[in-house]
């Protein structure tokens, strides 16, 4: 009862000074600017809430005035729209404390704020995973162009290979022939078209070309008639074709009309059958690149090309003869081999150029002159060498830059990039539509697992970085209300 009427007198005394105070102040000029009752008893539920209060505490009176007042305006719709803009149900109240059945409440229902909107966001980052797959993986298939612009590149200079190199049999030193056997352009899988291919080979040092584009002659006709309209006392153009299925890769060299290409999988009749055609046709079959059609492919653990057939086989079966180098790669056994049967054989060499690059081998012949008809005589009759260069000829070039590769390369990328969590082994292509091994696909269930983690601690790390520097917006913009306070109130 004491301490209650002590506290009941000292609340009396209080007002009875508050009332003095009015009293005495209604007698003398007051030195400090009007203030209102309701700023005089500000709530303290926020630290902005009641900015918007002290618009009452002063008239605009100069320059300054407004100044201050449009801070105050400003970070006042701060505290609005940050109030308006989300954040757990009950805003950022620092009001006086809840029992302790209320607290409970409030946190299951911030808790369940907080799951909500994280469950949101993660939805919301799947779907634009999912969008950029969506995208990405089918323009990374087919929607990407070459990076290269190769239909803009040009060939200006000469290499003389003869001048440092000499020819594998040391007895063949007369020729007047240097000849390509193998190359392609944009009639099948290469990027040269038929001009610019036979512009390469002139620049490299060849004066006779076969060209085999795979599974037709067209490209061959077309390069030939680029070359005795502009290029006849140059280079010397032989037409032909690359037969190619899934056992064996050959040319068919000397003719002037596609053969028919057998299943992907042709039997070895099937194979006779092509052979005695080009032969009736007047041309010949020379056996491409063994190193490669036999090289060992994963996953499967077979020859690229199966079922690939022995030399024994194609030399009963009647082809002319083996590529011995292509690209820069020398086939030692079939070189051999042909020197075991140079009564039927003969040996050739191809760069089959798909894209410029350096050139290694160079056929090498002694023909009556450099017409088509007397450089296949000489082959029939089995009368050539080669020069070889391991090291590959200089100058090189790149293609100039495709600016449509920028315009698409980003999707491109994308796609590339989801493709890395699988492995999608297709085989080597038949060129008849098809594969020649049957399609794998690994996929990396540890890797998707990752990234899925890595994305939830990512989702993570920026809501707590950006619920971070909205609350230091929120410190800084209470600090410099603070500041306009204490300004005003001297």
């Amino acid at each position: 009862m004491m301490r209650a009427s002590s506290q009941e007198w000292d609340g009396q005394d209080r007002s009875s000074s508050s009332a003095a105070s009015r009293s005495s102040s209604s007698n003398h000029v007051s030195l400090e600017p009007p203030v209102t009752q309701s700023v005089r008893h500000r709530s303290l539920n926020s630290p902005i809430d009641s900015i918007h209060e002290t618009k009452e505490e002063h008239a605009p009176e100069s320059n300054s005035v407004h100044i201050r007042e449009s801070v105050i305006g400003a970070l006042t719709e701060t505290n609005h729209a940050f109030h308006r803009g989300g954040g757990p149900p009950g805003g950022w109240d620092n009001g006086p404390a809840l029992p302790a059945h209320r607290r409970r409440m409030v946190f299951k229902r911030n808790a369940l704020w907080w799951l909500l909107h994280f469950i949101q966001v993660l939805v919301l980052s799947i779907i634009v995973i999912l969008l950029l797959v969506a995208v990405g993986v089918p323009v990374s298939d087919n929607g990407v162009p070459q990076p290269g612009d190769y239909t803009k590149m040009e060939f200006d200079w000469k290499t003389d290979p003869r001048s440092y190199l000499k020819p594998m049999d040391s007895n063949f030193t007369d020729y007047n022939v240097l000849l390509d056997a193998h190359m392609h352009t944009t009639y099948s899988d290469g990027v040269l078209s038929p001009k610019q291919a036979i512009d390469y080979a002139i620049a490299n040092g060849y004066n006779a070309v076969i060209v085999t584009d795979h599974q037709t002659v067209a490209g061959s006709i077309a390069a030939k008639k680029y070359a005795e309209k502009h290029h006849s006392d140059q280079i010397t153009v032989i037409t032909g074709m690359e037969y190619t299925c899934c056992r064996i890769h050959m040319n068919l060299i000397g003719i002037n009309k596609s053969v028919a290409v057998t299943p992907p999988f042709p039997s070895d009749d099937e194979l006779r059958d092509v052979i005695n055609k080009v032969h009736d046709m007047g041309g010949l079959v020379i056996v491409n690149h063994i190193p490669w059609s036999n090289a060992t492919m994963l996953p499967w653990n077979d020859a690229r090309l199966p079922n690939n057939p022995t030399r024994e086989q194609l030399l009963d079966w009647g082809v002319d003869g083996f590529e011995v180098v292509n690209q820069n790669t020398f086939d030692l056994r079939s070189y051999q081999f042909v020197q075991e049967n140079s009564d039927r054989l003969v040996a050739l060499t191809g760069s089959d150029m798909h894209y410029p690059g350096s050139s290694y081998a160079w056929t090498t012949i002694n023909a009556e002159n450099r017409t088509a008809e007397a450089i296949l005589d000489e082959i029939r009759n089995r009368r050539t060498s080669f020069l070889l260069d391991a090291s590959g000829t200089r100058p090189l070039q790149l293609a100039p830059y495709n600016k449509n590769y920028f315009k698409y390369a980003p999707w491109g990328l994308i796609g590339d990039y989801f493709y890395g969590y699988a492995d999608k082994y297709t085989g080597q292509y038949s060129f008849q539509g098809t594969f020649c091994q049957n399609e794998v696909l690994d996929t990396h269930g540890t890797m998707m697992g990752w990234f899925v983690l890595w994305l939830i601690v990512s989702i993570l790390v920026l809501e707590i970085l950006y619920w971070f520097f909205r609350w230091l917006l929120l410190l800084v913009a209470h600090a410099i209300h603070g500041c306009i306070t204490r300004r005003r109130a001297r």
